[in-house]
């Protein structure tokens, strides 16, 4: 019931958009606007020269329950000291930067706090959270096909570097890897603007972290998205989010740790074109999850704080452009 709550405040946000479809009928067909979940879009598109974005995305996601190929499990700690949870919220700080001829340049610098249960999580060295600055992802994004030019589509490439920013300590959330991530993403609109689809592939290789001989985990992860744009303010869709982390390895060996998520649901977005501004809001509820890394204590696996999963998580995202 309470899934059914959230997916109903989102449809009731959008409502209030009805009244401004009577006032908007004799203005231009209204235009989608910004993919809500995070990522480093847009996909397919691309930053007008000399423009400047600046975006926030939250997330908040209650990690609580342990999923073995897509089958829910209790996340019980060894010495029976109750469900091993990890609230987890994420700032994520993006900013974007047109070049022209289809370039951009854009960056995006994680802040995430994760809160475990007091000793009843098994977290490195028993820590009771994870916080602070994460790694930064650099990229350069080239549109080569564009829509206003003729093409059929609009589709994207990128080019980035992941670099070590964030702390590597117990408590951190740092890797202390180099990595190079490409993608490509191709979007379409049509019904004159007012409707789009969208979708997006990403790989992400990183190497060494901070402890020696142990490489981190590899990245893949797949993202699309459908909108509706109900008015010249309002926007409502659908989006989701694939990812798979591969297994690290030390010495060459797998760790046995690598996760498969899978999320999908409704976006609403609130446009400000007079303020070169929009917010949006999205309810991403768990279609398919799965978390290999376990802590083996007397012949019983036990989930470890990496492999806590949540049933559902709320996105936000807030963009101006300057």
């Amino acid at each position: 019931m309470k899934y059914l709550g959230v997916v109903g405040a989102l449809l009731g946000l959008s409502l209030l958009g009805v009244p401004a479809l009577a006032d908007e009928t004799k203005q231009p067909a209204p235009r989608v606007g910004q993919v809500v979940i995070e990522s480093m879009g847009p996909a397919s598109g691309t930053i007008p020269k000399g423009k400047l974005a600046t975006i926030v995305n939250y997330i908040h996601a209650d990690k609580h329950t342990w999923y073995k190929n897509g089958s829910r499990h209790s996340a019980k700690h060894p010495n029976s000291k109750g469900t091993q949870r990890n609230l987890h919220d994420r700032f994520v700080l993006k900013m974007r930067y047109g070049l022209g001829d289809g370039y951009d340049v854009r960056f995006a610098m994680p802040i995430v706090m994760n809160n475990f249960r007091a000793h009843s999580t098994l977290t490195p060295n028993s820590v009771s959270s994870k916080n602070g600055i994460g790694d930064t992802t650099f990229v350069l994004h080239k549109q080569f096909l564009s829509q206003r030019e003729g093409s059929p589509v609009d589709m994207a490439w990128d080019l980035g570097v992941w670099t070590p920013t964030g702390s590597t300590s117990d408590d951190g959330v740092g890797t202390g890897a180099w990595g190079a991530m490409a993608g490509l993403g191709v979007g379409h609109a049509f019904d004159g603007g007012r409707q789009f689809v969208e979708g997006e592939v990403m790989y992400l290789y990183r190497g060494v972290g901070h402890t020696s001989r142990v490489d981190v985990s590899d990245v893949f992860r797949l993202n699309g998205r459908y909108v509706y744009a109900l008015s010249q303010h309002w926007d409502m869709g659908v989006e989701t989010q694939f990812e798979y982390n591969t297994d690290s390895r030390r010495y060459g060996r797998s760790n046995n740790d690598a996760s498969t998520t899978w999320f999908a649901g409704p976006s609403v977005t609130l446009k400000l074109p007079e303020y070169n501004a929009s917010l949006g809001v999205s309810a991403q509820f768990s279609l398919y999850q799965n978390y290999d890394a376990v802590a083996r204590i007397e012949k019983v696996d036990y989930p470890t704080a990496a492999s806590l999963g949540e049933r559902w998580k709320l996105e936000a995202k807030l963009a101006i452009v300057f």
